[in-house]
């Protein structure tokens, strides 16, 4: 017998789950359903469907073939009993949050959340008569103070930003479920393959499928994910337990049972709303599901050894980074992140805001957007720009300080990260690291790894210069055979030939050395005489002299 899709693993799952072949084509990868509407089979068919007594396609703003899949996998993937995919993540916030609250109503929040969350939380509910009061989260007892009879949720992150702090879960959801209110929790920086937060006591869960989930920085889309753990008390909940006129009296908690929530939210809220998902960008996002796993790998991987590396730089001030031991919530993070510790990495730069500012122009890999989740690594300065509307007082809230620098660690090679970011960090604020002797492996691995020099202009040969004009050496000939173009340094006529190294093999010309690396400015100096390297460096003080 096949097992079924809740006994696989995370992977197999991220692949698998909420789809089987298409029936009509045969098709194994999901179609895209670009329609608005479905054909009813009859009359009977049309008012069995619009009543709700038999589950099916109406109109794609409600449900989608393509939009289904999507929401049956991340159902899966977190352990729910339905999901809701919308048009974005602050879509599914604020749904999530009118399916339950209403006009004198609460919430309590966590004082560090993504700026967009903040601003609806603090600015635009407020205007609908739905008031948040935010917390430190990490103090269950004042979470439990902030409590309210007209409280209607507790909100958090999984990750919070920008501090990075990892929630207790198991605490706080019992604080809320003391009170009879559900924990609703944005697992956006967790993500499905390193946190499943309905398992530790959470009741709803809301991604931003635009990051991680879609990875690749191309399609903007939100989902919702009801645990179906949570009883919705009438007291507490009345729309749950009021008559729905527009579906011929309808009672959500007595007639839909463990599906209660994420149904309201689908034929009351995306009905009237309309924030649904796309089917093109449902069937983007479920390619990056499918990939989420071994892309979290790398991003974490890349992430702890960047935050490392940034601890011991003389131009940064702290790190927080949930895998560094010294984080205060390391051993939370230990405990409820299964497969790594995100992918975002926060530092305080030396100089503050304008040192900040002024990183941001000399990065030249790392690209500045607001966005986290990339595949490409992507950094930017809060307090000038995501978090700039909000007031001194609310900066302190939210945890954003001027010297604060947010980084979302891409794929790309570790030490290609680290070395724009070095390099950045050192014109910002002058303050270069000491590079360590390996860093002249890390010059031959790059020369070694293309001949080619890929520009704005076109493709260009790179150069080696032989001093000594010497074309038979071997150490040379494998360069050669590389696809380097090899030039004596008598010959080069052309001033405005770019020289990427310059090569010797013998103590013959080493007098002309100085002159001509004064003139060619190399990159490095390149011999195949260990004993050359160390009189060739004292005499080069600016260059890099490696034996090859």
């Amino acid at each position: 017998m096949a097992k079924n899709v809740n006994h696989y693993g995370t992977t197999t799952q991220l692949l698998h789950a909420g789809q089987v072949p298409d029936p009509t084509t045969g098709s194994r990868g999901v179609p895209i359903y670009q329609t608005t509407s479905y054909v009813f089979d009859d009359a009977d068919h049309a008012e069995r469907l619009f009543s709700l007594q038999e589950p099916g396609n109406i109109y794609s703003r409600i449900m989608n073939p393509t939009v289904d899949v999507f929401e049956k996998r991340m159902a899966v993937l977190e352990d729910g009993v339905g999901a809701l995919a919308t048009s974005s993540g602050m879509a599914a916030i604020t749904m999530t949050i009118l399916n339950i609250a209403h006009a004198g109503d609460e919430v309590v929040a966590a004082s560090n959340l993504y700026g967009g969350t903040y601003n609806l939380f603090a600015v635009t509910l407020p205007k609908y008569g739905i008031h948040v009061h935010f917390v430190d989260v990490t103090k269950p007892e004042a979470v439990r103070q902030a409590i309210t009879p007209k409280t209607k949720a507790v909100f958090a992150e999984t990750i919070g930003n920008p501090s990075l702090h990892v929630l207790d879960f198991e605490a706080i959801s019992d604080v809320a479920h003391e009170a009879n209110i559900p924990l609703i929790i944005d697992n956006t920086f967790g993500s499905p393959a390193n946190c499943k937060p309905l398992q530790h006591g959470a009741d709803i869960v809301i991604h931003s499928a635009t990051k991680w989930i879609g990875g690749h920085g191309t399609t903007i889309g939100g989902v919702v994910v009801d645990g179906g753990r949570f009883t919705w008390n009438e007291e507490k909940f009345p729309g749950f337990h009021e008559p729905d006129d527009s579906y011929g009296g309808l009672v959500y908690a007595r007639d839909l049972g463990d599906l209660a929530f994420i149904l309201k939210l689908r034929v009351q809220l995306m009905r009237d709303l309309g924030a649904s998902l796309s089917p093109f960008n449902a069937f983007q996002l479920l390619q990056g599901l499918e990939t989420l796993s071994l892309r979290m790998k790398k991003h974490q991987e890349n992430a702890l050894e960047l935050a490392k590396k940034l601890e011991a730089h003389p131009a940064v001030k702290w790190v927080k980074y949930p895998g560094l031991e010294e984080h205060f919530a390391h051993k939370l993070a230990k405990k409820y992140l299964k497969n790594g510790f995100g992918a975002v990495v926060n530092f305080g730069i030396e100089g503050g805001l304008e040192a900040g500012r002024d990183l941001i122009s000399h990065v030249k890999l790392w690209s500045h957007v607001a966005n986290v989740g990339d595949a490409k690594s992507l950094i930017i300065h809060p307090a000038s720009t995501t978090h700039l509307q909000l007031s001194k007082e609310d900066l302190v809230t939210t945890g954003v300080t001027e010297d604060l620098v947010r980084l979302s660690v891409g794929l790309e090679d570790i030490e290609d990260i680290y070395d724009d970011l070095d390099q950045a960090l050192a014109l910002a604020t002058g303050k270069k690291e000491e590079k360590p002797q390996y860093v002249k492996q890390e010059i031959l691995n790059k020369a070694k790894r293309s001949a080619i020099e890929h520009t704005a202009e076109g493709p260009r040969r790179k150069v080696i210069v032989t001093v000594d004009d010497v074309f038979t050496d071997e150490s040379l000939n494998s360069w050669k055979r590389l696809g380097y173009r090899i030039v004596a340094s008598s010959e080069l006529v052309d001033s405005t030939v770019i020289v990427d190294y310059l090569y010797v093999s013998s103590q013959h010309h080493v007098d002309r050395l100085s002159e001509v690396a004064s003139r060619l400015k190399p990159l490095a100096v390149l011999t195949n005489d260990h004993e050359l390297e160390s009189s060739l460096s004292e005499m080069l003080k600016g260059y890099e002299v490696i034996t090859v």
